[in-house]
């Protein structure tokens, strides 16, 4: 049996991309800080890791939401992903 060829680094970082951006109304921006591909048992993936910034104007500054995403090699499909909204730092001293 042949092997299958895989999809190339942007291919699967567009597909993530197309993903967060199906998941959030009002996205203002997607960064990718980090693409690798790797393996979930038998199956090659690319790991996409990055930030979406949801929301946000003229005054206020928009929510970061962290992301990892899971890409089939093979295909493109999304096989995995997880998000979480970033939390607030502040300036206060700890005593």
């Amino acid at each position: 049996m042949p092997e299958k060829e895989i999809i190339s680094l942007d291919q699967a970082q567009m597909a993530a991309e197309r993903f967060v951006e199906g998941q959030f109304k009002n996205i203002k921006k997607i960064g990718v800080d980090k693409v690798k591909l790797g393996s979930i048992g038998s199956i090659l993936i690319y790991d996409i890791d990055g930030i979406a910034t949801v929301g946000g104007g003229l005054i206020s500054k928009g929510n970061d939401f962290p992301f990892k995403v899971q890409v089939s090699a093979i295909d493109g499909t999304i096989v995995g992903y997880d998000w979480q909204r970033a939390a607030n730092k502040t300036s206060q001293d700890s005593k």
